[in-house]
């Protein structure tokens, strides 16, 4: 299964290693390509919650300011 080119690009950006293949060793311990893609869904996912978080953050103090 490889990963599609926007997925490689958001998991560079996001600093999560991968390998082209099960075979292909990263530097982190060896996933297979289906529990790369979870873990990489999954931090995508966190990262909009820490995005959406900041934003209310700052609405609010702008709103109080």
């Amino acid at each position: 299964m490889e990963y599609k080119p926007w997925e490689k690009v958001i998991a560079r950006s996001l600093d999560y290693v991968i390998g082209r293949t099960d075979e292909d060793e990263p530097k982190v311990p060896v996933l297979t390509q289906r529990q790369a893609k979870i873990g990489l869904y999954l931090r995508i996912a966190l990262q909009f919650v820490n995005w959406i978080t900041c934003f209310f953050i700052i609405a609010g103090i702008i709103r109080h300011w």
